[in-house]
C-alpha cells in the first residue's frame, strides 16, 4: 500500500503530531511527494503533496485562509503547521474551512525539523517505489514467460487479475474478444461513458493491434486508481507481443496464399492434384468455376499529396500499404456479403483477383461485386480511381492463367481506349485487339505509312493539326458544318484543311474506298502508338 497519513501519523518523528480537521480521511489520502511552502503558494504545489509551513507572513486570519485556500485547491494531501512560533494557535475559522473542504490539518510542534519529517517520507516512499517496482517486475516475467510458452491471452488475462485485482477484458482492433479475466462480463460490451472502466490501445508504431479494457471500483481511492493505471499503461508493451506474433503468423500465411493466387495466374501448374490439395489447406476450392478481375490505382499519388492530415501520415510507401491493404479487405468484405469464394493477390501495383461466378452470368455477378467494393471505397477513401479489366471470355474451372491474359489485356486495352477508371471485359475489346493484330503485319504497316505518312511528317514541320482534322471529319461522317463546329474553325479554314488533307494523301474525302482506307490507316496507326 502507498503511504497514507494514518501511516505518516505512524512515523516516529511524527508521534507528537495533532489531526485537527478531516480525520476520517486518513486512510484514504495516500501522499506523494512532500515539500515546504510558504507565502506565496502559486503553483508550486503537485497534486496529492503533503505540504509543510511555518505559516510565516500569515500575520492576520484572512492572510492565513487565502494560504489554506490556495493549498487546498492545489490538491495537496494534507497542511502540517508547525505551531509556537509564527502562529500559536490555529483560527477556528480556519479549521471549519478545511473541515468543509474534508481536508486534514495537522498541527506539529515547532520543535519537530521539517528535514526530519521530509526525510522519513521519502523514505517510505521510496520503500513503496521500489516494492511496487519488484511486483511489476516479477509480474512483466511471469507475463514474458507465458508468451514464451506460448499461451493464449486469457492466461494472461487471468494472471494480472490475479496479481493486481483488476478484471480486464483484451480485443482485437475489430473488437474480438482475445483474452478475458474472471469478472469481466461487463467489459464485453462496455460502457466507455462509466469513468471507471478505461481503456488503453495496444499499439506498435503506426499498427494499432487492438484494445485492453479494465475496470476499478467506486471506492478505489485516487492514489490506487494510479497505482494501477500505472501498472496497466507499463505491461502494454508486454501484451503488445501476442498480437506481434499473431500479425508475423498472419503475415507468413498472406505472403504463402498470395504466391500461391500469383502462381495460378501465371499459369504454374506442374499437377492439378498438388494443387487442389494446397488450395484445401488454404481455404479455397478451385472446383468452383472463377473469373478472373485486375484492378489497378490510377491516382494513388494525387491522393497522397491531397490528403488531410498530412502531419499524421508517414511515408508514401507506408501510405500506400494502408490504401492497399484497405483495397484487399473490401475485396473480401464484398465476396463475403455476395456469398462468393474469392482469391485475391496484389502484384507488379495490380490487385488480381479471381472471382466465383456461374457460367450463364458471369458479366451479371461481376458488376455486382465491383459494385460492392467501389461503393465502400467511395465512402472510406473518397477520390480514389480504379480502373478493372475482365476475363470473362474464359470464366470457369481451372482455367485461371487463361482468364487473367484476358483480364490483363481488357485493362490495358480499355485504359488506351477510355482512359483511367473505366471497366473493360475482354469482349469489349475486340475491335481493338483486331487493330493490333493488323497492325503488326509488315504488309499493312507498310499501306498504313503511304497512306498517312505524309500527313504525320507534314503535322511534325508545319505542326497543323491535320491528323485531329482527318478524324473529326471521319467522326462526322463527311458533314463539313459539324465538322467545323466540332473543331471550332470557320468553315473556310476547314475546306482549307481537307484539301490539303487530299493532296498529301493523294486521296478523295468523296471517294468510299479512299474515305475507308484513311479512316483504317488512322485506326492503326493510333494503335501501333498505343502500344
Amino acid at each position: 500500500m502507498p503511504l497514507t497519513l494514518i501511516d505518516l501519523l505512524h512515523i516516529p518523528v511524527m508521534q507528537q503530531a495533532n489531526v485537527r480537521t478531516a480525520s476520517s480521511s486518513l486512510t484514504s489520502r495516500s501522499i506523494e511527494t512532500i515539500s515546504v511552502i510558504e507565502l506565496p503558494v502559486e503553483d508550486f504545489i503537485r497534486k496529492n503533496e503533503l505540504v509543510l509551513t511555518t505559516a510565516i507572513g500569515c500575520n492576520d486570519s484572512g492572510t492565513l485562509k487565502e494560504f489554506v485556500q490556495d493549498i487546498i485547491e492545489s490538491e495537496a494531501v494534507a497542511l502540517a503547521i508547525a505551531t509556537g512560533r509564527y502562529i500559536k494557535v490555529i483560527p477556528e475559522e480556519i479549521l471549519q474551512l478545511a473541515e468543509q473542504h474534508h481536508f486534514p490539518i495537522i498541527e506539529i510542534p515547532w520543535e519537530i525539523r521539517f528535514a526530519d519529517i521530509t526525510e522519513a517520507v521519502l523514505t517510505e516512499v521510496h520503500n513503496w517505489r521500489q516494492t511496487k517496482f519488484q511486483q511489476f517486475e516479477e509480474l512483466q516475467k511471469q507475463l514474458l514467460h507465458l508468451f514464451i510458452n506460448g499461451s493464449p491471452l486469457s492466461d494472461a488475462a487471468a494472471f494480472i487479475y490475479q496479481d493486481s485485482g483488476i478484471p480486464i477484458v483484451i480485443v482485437n482492433h475489430e473488437g474480438v474478444v482475445k483474452g478475458k479475466s474472471k469478472n469481466s462480463e461487463h467489459l464485453v460490451q462496455p460502457d466507455l461513458s462509466d469513468p471507471s472502466i478505461i481503456q488503453y490501445k495496444i499499439q506498435s508504431a503506426d499498427r494499432l493491434f487492438g484494445y485492453l479494457l479494465m475496470s476499478l471500483d467506486h471506492e478505489t481511492t485516487n492514489h490506487t486508481s494510479n497505482e494501477k493505471i500505472n501498472m496497466m499503461s507499463n505491461i502494454i508493451a508486454t501484451l503488445t507481443l501476442w498480437f506481434q506474433r499473431e500479425h508475423a503468423v498472419q503475415e507468413v500465411e498472406m505472403r504463402l496464399r498470395d504466391d500461391f493466387v500469383w502462381s495460378l495466374a501465371k499459369g504454374e501448374i506442374d499437377s492439378w492434384d498438388t494443387v487442389f490439395s494446397r488450395a484445401k489447406s488454404m481455404g479455397y476450392n478451385l472446383a468452383l468455376p472463377y473469373v478472373c478481375m485486375i484492378g489497378a490505382i490510377e491516382n494513388a499519388e494525387k491522393l497522397y499529396e491531397n490528403r488531410e492530415k498530412k502531419t499524421l501520415e508517414t511515408s508514401y510507401e507506408q501510405w500506400l500499404y494502408s490504401l492497399i491493404n484497405s483495397v484487399e479487405e473490401q475485396i473480401s468484405l464484398a465476396g463475403n456479403f455476395l456469398k462468393r469464394a474469392t482469391m485475391k493477390t496484389y502484384q507488379q501495383e495490380r490487385f488480381i483477383i479471381f472471382f466465383e461466378v456461374s457460367n450463364l452470368q458471369v458479366e451479371h455477378y461481376v458488376k455486382q461485386f465491383l459494385d460492392c467494393i467501389e461503393s465502400k471505397l467511395t465512402q472510406a477513401v473518397p477520390g480514389l480511381v480504379l480502373s478493372w479489366g475482365i476475363g470473362e471470355n474464359h470464366a470457369g474451372v481451372k482455367t485461371f492463367h487463361e482468364s487473367f491474359i484476358d483480364a490483363r489485356n481488357a485493362l490495358d486495352i480499355g485504359s488506351r481506349q477510355k482512359g483511367p477508371g473505366h471497366r473493360s471485359t475482354y469482349s469489349s475489346t475486340s475491335f481493338y485487339r483486331a487493330l493490333l493484330t493488323l497492325a503488326n503485319n509488315s504488309e499493312i504497316q507498310e499501306i498504313t505509312y503511304l497512306t498517312i505518312g505524309s500527313l504525320i511528317k507534314y503535322e511534325e514541320q508545319r505542326g497543323l493539326n491535320l491528323i485531329t482534322t482527318l478524324k473529326a471529319y471521319i467522326q462526322n461522317q463527311g458533314n463539313v458544318s459539324q465538322t467545323a463546329r466540332a473543331l471550332n474553325l470557320h468553315r473556310h479554314t476547314l475546306l482549307y484543311r481537307l484539301k490539303k488533307i487530299e493532296t498529301l494523301t493523294n486521296r478523295s474525302l468523296v471517294d468510299t474506298d479512299d474515305l475507308f482506307l484513311l479512316d483504317l490507316s488512322l485506326r492503326l496507326w493510333s494503335a501501333s502508338i498505343a502500344r
